[in-house]
């Protein structure tokens, strides 16, 4: 599966927390004590151990900063999909979509004192693309170097979204002589804005950065030295936040009120929804789902305004779209088309023939923040006699499980990507890994091919229609987008948002 899409939703799914308690929305705090002060070390707490340093391991989230720091990527992403400068100071699309040409900027060193150009760039890109996780989304991809300046990526089909995939693991460039030499999870070779300080770190308990003032981008880095520590439980990154060994982490809405009690600042992160994936569209598995008009119905019994109050504590926003705030699929104003009304929804039912119900199963996974919604689902299904019953998924094979196809239905906290394209390309289309039945829809097909085949204003129409389309169908059944919240002591601190594209965690160039 793609590491960029498959596991940020994992990554997501273990920020959540549904039970939240006694918590409140909080701000992003007055900046301007920190960012007066002195600029000398940023210490900030990692949800989990880094995977190594292998640009193919790459994860989301928090784990990610210390990536950031070592690597440099060719393009730079923001939270609706932005796309900037990195390592290529420019990029056109050509042929369709087909041919991407980026331009390299100059005078960039490895931190071994090797030039990056372009060679490097297509060497990552060769690891990259045949690298096993990179082999379903980028085969038959090549990337060429025609000159020291300029790389040219050639796809097979139409991917005007891979710029967003070179903002992430994809796009981080390291020295072709480290990718070479096997040994890639001690010291890492890259261009990036801090240096790893290994004599002075403790893989697997602390890592220590020093800056590097030659990256191109220094100035976006104002501390001279970073320190991400592990702490993976919840509590303890708590305490060490309150205590001071830490300025920042990324912690669940259950922990706002007692931190903000404490004086600690927070940025609110919208990157999951949580509803249902109503995947057997054409009704192979349950016959009745194949009507929309069920789908509908199975829109309305749910209180979109009572469970992000109740069941998130007021730590989530109501939502009828599945696509991100900002981004192009995005409809502006949107008037949720179900809203919650049982007799509604039973009147549906009955005019599509099954008012008398029918019998689904519905997959589980324990210990991803779902346990308390479950009851939710099974209860608001119950309503219009669907009958639920709740399969249990554990082990290794969990996750394929769930994907397999075998279920109907799914509850899941599903990513909301910058890029909206993305998320089209991960649930909605006929590949889509989130698409578990694989249907198909000419509509789909149709809007999908001048996405894919478009950019700009053209794109982005398309890409509302499709959600429009999607809503209309009611292929999801959305509830609200998740919050998780990234907290910080702002007298040591300055943020102002989170610009990750995946909004797990703030990009190390948002701290100023």
């Amino acid at each position: 599966m793609r590491r960029s899409s498959a596991l940020a939703v994992f990554a997501g799914a273990l920020s959540l927390t549904v039970l939240a308690s006694g918590c409140t929305a909080g701000g992003s705090g007055d900046n301007t004590a920190a960012q007066e002060s002195g600029k000398a070390e940023l210490v900030l707490g990692m949800e989990a151990d880094l995977p190594g340093w292998d640009p193919a391991k790459l994860l989301p989230g928090s784990v990610a900063w210390a990536a950031q720091a070592v690597y440099d990527t060719i393009l730079t992403c923001d939270e609706k999909g932005g796309i900037s400068a990195g390592l290529a100071e420019e990029w056109e699309f050509s042929d369709n979509n087909t041919k991407l040409t980026l331009q390299i900027r100059d005078g960039v060193e490895f931190s071994d004192g090797t030039a990056l150009d372009a060679a490097a760039v297509k060497a990552t890109l060769d690891y990259e693309f045949t690298s096993p996780g990179g082999q379903s989304f980028f085969a038959g991809v090549t990337a060429e170097a025609p000159d020291e300046n300029t790389v040219v990526i050639t796809t097979p089909q139409p991917k005007p979204f891979l710029t967003s995939y070179l903002c992430l693991g994809t796009g981080v460039v390291a020295s072709p002589t480290y990718l070479a030499s096997g040994d890639l999870d001690s010291e890492p070779v890259g261009s990036g804005p801090y240096t790893y300080d290994l004599a002075n770190s403790t893989p697997g308990a602390e890592y220590v950065f020093t800056k590097n003032p030659d990256n191109w981008n220094a100035d976006a880095y104002p501390y001279e030295k970073l320190v991400l520590k592990v702490l993976a439980d919840t509590t303890a990154r708590v305490n060490a936040l309150k205590t001071g060994q830490i300025s920042g982490a990324v912690l669940p809405p259950s922990t706002l009120a007692e931190l903000q009690s404490a004086g600690t600042a927070s940025i609110p992160q919208q990157g999951t929804w949580s509803g249902l994936l109503i995947n057997d569209r054409d009704g192979k598995i349950v016959p009745a789902l194949g009507n929309a008009d069920v789908r509908r119905a199975i829109n309305m019994v749910f209180d979109k305004a009572a469970i992000a109050e109740k069941l998130y504590q007021g730590q989530a926003e109501p939502t009828s779209q599945i696509f991100r705030a900002g981004s192009d699929a995005w409809i502006d104003g949107l008037e949720d088309p179900y809203p919650y009304d049982l007799t509604a929804a039973k009147e549906l039912m009955e005019e599509a023939g099954y008012a008398d119900g029918f019998d689904m199963e519905l997959p589980y996974i324990a210990n991803f923040g779902l346990d308390s919604a479950m009851p939710v689902v099974i209860d608001g299904l119950k309503e219009l006699n669907i009958n639920v019953t709740q399969v249990t998924l554990a082990g290794q094979t969990a996750l394929l499980d769930l994907l397999s196809g075998k279920y109907p239905v799914i509850f899941w906290p599903l990513g909301n990507h910058g890029d909206s394209r993305i998320t089209i390309d991960g649930a909605i289309v006929p590949t889509a890994i989130w698409n578990t039945s694989h249907v198909s829809d000419p509509t789909v097909d149709e809007l999908w091919n001048t996405i894919l085949t478009t950019q700009g204003d053209e794109s982005k129409a398309a890409q509302q229609e499709l959600n429009q389309y999607v809503i209309d169908q009611a292929w999801f059944s959305p509830w609200v987008y998740v919050s998780t919240f990234f907290m910080f002591d702002d007298s040591k601190v300055g943020i102002d948002k989170s610009s990750d594209p995946n909004q797990l965690a703030p990009l190390l160039s948002d701290f100023k």
